[in-house]
């Protein structure tokens, strides 16, 4: 059973009480810096051979390796940038795998040969005010960081530590997803959440081969914000919406895969035959996002950035989500409040949204769920045009939309609702007959 989670630092991850960091005062920003170390002789630089750089007239000449020179990894990183030393120990940086307005995410290897992770470089001067929470313990922090400090669900990508140094903060995350394997069908033996039908649970993975995130936003603000600081704190979930208990899921065939390789849900629909899942592929996907994102309301947390570039897949069709930097958290047991600001994703915006409205997050999550099912079954949005998105009309394509069944058409209009008031909620969806039909 997984309730709030104390601020007591004893129960944060292991690697958030690490030697990883020591805080240190910025007296120019009131942030925290890594404690400088002095580096093992491993971690010296090196003097290795550039054979390409032979001349016949002598030998090789030489150049000097540094681990700790950022830029040798990145162009991103500003000219003369420092890694912070002890993840210089831990990890090897490799490939870049994403990149927005607030940062960019690369593949790094363990020095230990464990295996591969995402570490999102959050670059600090770009994390709006609202952006930050304050922790009794752990001082100042990103959200996104703090918040994934606190979760666990099988469909959410893991946190597993952060560092920092004077630019960014280090985010490092699983790394998850595998190549499509075609031709077969694979069967599941996971853990997943128990629920009141047989199809195929959530899972699990422990691949390491995928993308991470590659969309990097700023959370929302809430209207009329009392502070720029967010006070930390996580909400204990009400008793009357069900059970977090993950049980042993019976052996259950997964829907059979023929997809080239890819990693993020927008390729996995793009390299699908006609740009589209079929319908029990779809609600097998749909119905792990929709446990997360139930997990997290429960929690009175909203992702805010719902779709399928933010959503890893996996050859299984196991599902990971990802970019937290546009979450809020917000008390259930209390009225939910409005915000005036949007940095989602306009594709996804709900109709309230649009119209310039102020709104709630979580039905306008729901609205994101609608979208996503529309792009998940036909390849496309529901709405042509803005004013169809605005009013809630929804025009699927012709030949796909008359092949769905109708319990999935009602599911997506209760999801487009255009009045947020007679929405569906989260637990509507997640009950409604189409996802319990096998």
């Amino acid at each position: 059973m997984l309730d709030s989670l104390p601020l007591e630092l004893s129960n944060f991850p292991a690697a958030w009480i690490s030697p990883h960091r020591v805080p240190t005062s910025d007296a120019h920003h009131g942030r925290h810096s890594a404690e400088p170390l002095e580096l093992s002789n491993k971690n010296s630089p090196l003097t290795l051979p550039m054979f390409a750089a032979c001349s016949s007239s002598g030998p090789p000449d030489s150049f000097i390796y540094d681990s700790l020179d950022a830029t040798m990894y990145s162009h991103r990183f500003p000219g003369g940038h420092r890694l912070n030393e002890r993840f210089a120990r831990s990890y090897v940086l490799r490939e870049e795998i994403g990149s927005g307005g607030y940062g960019f995410v690369m593949v790094a290897s363990r020095q230990d040969g464990l295996g591969d992770v995402a570490v999102k470089f959050i670059i600090r001067k770009k994390v709006p005010p609202h952006a930050w929470v304050q922790d009794s313990k752990l001082g100042r922090l990103p959200m996104e960081i703090w918040l994934l400090g606190r979760i666990r669900h099988p469909n959410i990508a893991d946190f597993l530590e952060y560092f920092e140094d004077d630019v960014y903060y280090y985010l490092v995350q699983e790394l998850h997803g595998s190549p499509w394997v075609s031709n077969r069908a694979l069967e599941a033996d996971e853990p997943c959440t128990s629920r009141d039908h047989s199809a195929p649970g959530l899972s699990s993975s422990f691949s390491t081969t995928s993308t991470a995130d590659s969309v990097l936003l700023t959370p929302m603000s809430p209207q009329s914000p009392t502070a720029n600081m967010f006070e930390a704190q996580l909400f204990t979930p009400t008793q009357d919406e069900g059970s977090f208990t993950y049980t042993k899921c019976p052996k259950a065939k997964r829907p059979a895969s023929r997809r080239r390789p890819s990693h993020d849900l927008f390729e996995c629909i793009e390299q699908s035959p006609g740009k589209r899942l079929p319908e029990h592929q779809a609600k097998f996907v749909f119905r792990q996002v929709v446990e997360a994102v139930w997990y997290l309301n429960r929690l009175g947390i909203v992702h805010c950035d719902i779709k399928d570039e933010n959503i890893l897949v996996d050859s299984q069709l196991r599902v990971k989500i990802i970019d937290f930097g546009s979450a809020v958290i917000e008390d259930p047991s209390k009225p939910r409040p409005f915000y005036d600001v949007f940095y989602g994703t306009t594709a996804y915006a709900s109709s309230e949204v649009l119209r310039k409205r102020t709104y709630r997050a979580g039905p306008a999550e729901v609205w994101t769920l609608g979208v996503l099912l529309s792009y998940l079954l036909t390849g496309t949005s529901p709405f042509p045009t803005e004013s169809d998105a605005i009013e809630g009309r929804v025009r699927l394509k012709g030949p796909i939309g008359r092949k769905l069944s109708p319990s999935v058409l009602a599911l997506m209009r209760m999801c487009l609702e255009p009045e947020p008031d007679r929405r569906a909620t989260i637990e509507g969806v997640r009950n409604h007959r189409w996802l319990a039909e096998e």
